[in-house]
């Protein structure tokens, strides 16, 4: 034995050493940041996850209306309504009517033909 491994008459043990008091706070420093950084990892990944299924819920609702859009379109009838609805056309001996809203233009004529005063009023609620 060393005289230096004696103090006061007993054996010094090696775990009272600052060494190894300095590599117990790096050990567990270094788990703390493995663990922050596994936890964000998680995280992003739950985030993904969430993410992917609401795309997946998109993507399962689109496919059912396609389904439904190629459904229609396999018979006669739902061929016709869809060329008559995107290209406006007719069979021989009929006729072919737009209707369009006159709301709107009536509404900016009559804004159009008042004057401040009336436009104020309107605005108000008077």
């Amino acid at each position: 034995m060393r005289t230096t491994d004696l103090v006061a008459g007993k054996k010094k043990s090696w775990f009272r050493s600052p060494w190894v008091a300095i590599v117990l706070v790096v050990a567990v420093v270094w788990g703390c940041v493995a663990a922050f950084g596994a936890y964000g990892k998680y995280r992003e990944a739950a985030g993904l996850r969430n993410q992917s299924a609401r795309e997946l819920e998109e993507l399962q609702e689109k496919q059912a209306d396609l389904a439904g859009k190629i459904n229609d379109l396999s018979t006669n009838r739902g061929m016709e309504a869809e060329v008559r609805n995107r290209y406006r056309v007719v069979k021989p001996g009929e006729q072919l009517v737009i209707v369009v809203d006159n709301r709107d233009s009536t509404a900016s004529a009559t804004v159009a033909g008042a004057t401040f005063w009336q436009r104020v009023r309107d605005f108000i609620g008077w």
